[in-house]
């Protein structure tokens, strides 16, 4: 992947983390970026540390989005094509996930559910509403984050973890499967 000045970039869960880092990254090389986290105050920071470490010019939009809800990110893509006035981006990069929601016999049913909705319907989201403008790049990568949970199912014998692995290994065998339908339909 060959990332250069003045493309666009996406980058969900960019409020800390990998995500900040990601996007520091991008935008210290003149990439354009969006960002979206569920916190403000940590866009905020992640937008400054951008901004001082990137070339004049380059834009960096933020934007409050839980991922886990089809709406939120929808709204994001029409922000992000407005604010950089663009019908394309060139990255993609599903980041946004959080720990937890333990274990599917004893765990608590609503954690569970926020946890795989973060973490596995973040990415199927994200992937849904940038895909158009992906294809209308003359280059498009798509990238999702997932963890060593899409290939162990467990942290150890001692903690259910199944709603964050069921999500990961969701994320990796999507992730895979579009290698060869991107090869054929986009």
């Amino acid at each position: 992947m060959k990332l250069e000045a003045n493309q666009i970039a996406v980058v969900t869960g960019s409020g800390s983390g990998i995500g900040r880092a990601l996007a520091r990254q991008l935008s210290a090389i003149g990439v354009h970026v969006g960002l979206c986290d569920v916190s403000m105050d940590n866009l905020t920071q992640t937008r400054e540390l951008c901004l001082a470490g990137a070339p004049a010019g380059t834009r960096v939009s933020i934007h409050r989005a839980d991922v886990s809800q089809e709406a939120q990110v929808l709204a994001f893509r029409d922000a992000v094509k407005a604010e950089h006035a663009t019908d394309h981006v060139h990255l993609v990069i599903n980041n946004a996930g959080i720990g937890g929601g333990g274990g599917f016999v004893d765990g608590d049913r609503a954690e569970w559910e926020r946890t795989f909705g973060v973490c596995w319907f973040g990415v199927y989201y994200g992937s849904r509403a940038f895909l158009p403008m992906l294809r209308a790049a003359s280059q498009g990568y798509l990238v999702n984050v997932s963890s060593v949970n899409g290939f162990y199912a467990s942290i150890g014998p001692q903690m259910p973890h199944t709603a964050y692995s069921a999500a990961k290994f969701a994320v990796k065998g999507f992730t895979e499967a579009l290698i060869n339908d991107f090869r054929m339909n986009a």
